[in-house]
């Protein structure tokens, strides 16, 4: 049991050392994070518009099927 937590404390550091040198030794790139955002926005609001669309098209199918029918005929026989 101990020596299954001494490799696992063994495999953690390393990964850590590397996850440091590497993050030390990496090239610096450019972020813009404005566009990032607006990039973001833009698939945000295709994504609600698809979703909303879906929806009222359920909606609309749901209403006209089920709707009432001869209302009229209903409304004269209860008088």
């Amino acid at each position: 049991m101990m020596r299954n937590l001494s490799i696992l404390a063994a495999v953690v550091a390393v990964i850590v050392l590397f996850s440091t040198v590497g993050m030390v030794y990496a090239q610096e790139e450019v972020v813009d994070r404005s566009a990032l955002a607006w990039g973001l926005f833009y698939k945000m609001m295709t994504a609600a518009f698809i979703v909303g669309a879906i929806v009222q098209g359920t909606l609309v199918y749901i209403i006209f099927k089920f709707k009432e029918k001869k209302v009229k005929e209903r409304a004269e026989i209860s008088r």
